[in-house]
């Protein structure tokens, strides 16, 4: 019997050790699943995607973008440089431009050398007129000898040659007679037979020449020298923007009227006239006329110009 307890006690100890040894060798084999740091490689490699912020700075180039405000604006960049806006004027048609004496020297000012004051003081330099005769302004334009010419009809014809602002003051054509007479001019049919005066290459001028056929036409370069011959009874009437019309009778009130006869302005009004790849100036133009109609100083800048044309043209 003891031999028989001690085989047995052996074979338990034999099975013990055998399972003691299957229970240490199955951790070894474990290492297997720990090689998942193969593939926390992958981090390794995650540089390469984190590369592009390096191309990043070709995104930035952006700033030649900045550059080109200053290539669309050759025509305000030209002027900066300059440190001029040059006006083409014709001093002879008040309010809009006229001339008075400051200092013993003559001096232009008016209407449209006060707004293109204000268009010059926005872009930080000096205005300066251009005197010419009025037909020889839009050609003034269109050749860059000026910037600017003001108080002209956008009509179809010069929209053709250039560009023109936004209307910065509406008005129509009348007609002015010696003071007495404007009761003989009630239709456009009351001028058959008289004589038209009007200054050369205005809208006027085409009105009476092409539109009032039945009457003769005096035309002129000066409003001054049309108001001379109406004085002196060479002409019958002479055909002027409203404006200009009630200046001449407000300085000559014993001798001038307006008739009650008007015709529409083509266009409704007068604009600035600019060269037709000048695109960026007449943007600026625009937004300094639309400005000064929104905040009451166009309206404050015409009755200056009335008010000084009268004590003007009165004291001649």
């Amino acid at each position: 019997m003891k031999k028989t307890a001690k085989i047995l006690a052996l074979l338990c100890a034999a099975l013990l050790a055998v399972l003691a040894f299957a229970g240490c060798s199955a951790p070894a084999e474990e290492p297997t699943a720990t090689e998942a740091p193969a593939a926390t490689e992958t981090p390794a490699e995650e540089p390469a995607a984190t590369e592009t912020p390096a191309e990043e700075p070709a995104a930035e180039e952006s700033p030649a973008a900045s550059e080109e405000p200053a290539a669309e604006t050759p025509t305000l960049d030209a002027i900066r440089e300059r440190g001029q806006l040059i006006l083409g004027t014709e001093s002879t048609y008040p309010p809009f431009e006229f001339i008075v004496m400051e200092n013993g020297a003559s001096v232009t000012v008016g209407f449209d050398v006060s707004l293109a004051q204000a268009v010059a003081d926005k872009l930080g330099v000096e205005l300066v007129t251009s005197e010419m005769a009025f037909d020889s302004l839009i050609p003034a334009v269109q050749a860059g000898n000026v910037d600017i010419a003001a108080s002209i009809t956008p009509t179809e014809e010069r929209m053709q040659a250039v560009n023109f602002s936004e209307n910065y003051y509406d008005t129509t054509n009348v007609f002015v007679v010696r003071k007495g007479e404007e009761g003989n001019f009630t239709a456009k049919e009351s001028f058959d037979g008289k004589t038209i005066g009007a200054q050369m290459g205005t809208a006027q001028n085409t009105l009476v020449v092409e539109d009032m056929t039945n009457a003769q036409s005096l035309l002129l370069p000066k409003t001054t020298t049309l108001i001379q011959e109406l004085n002196t009874g060479n002409i019958d009437a002479i055909c002027l923007e409203k404006p200009v019309a009630d200046i001449y009778v407000a300085a000559y009130p014993d001798d001038l009227a307006v008739c009650s006869y008007e015709v529409p302005v083509e266009g409704g009004g007068v604009a600035v006239a600019i060269a037709k790849d000048n695109t960026d100036l007449l943007e600026f133009v625009n937004e300094v006329v639309i400005e000064m109609k929104e905040n009451g100083e166009m309206d404050r800048i015409y009755q200056e110009a009335c008010e000084l044309a009268i004590g003007q043209i009165g004291e001649e």
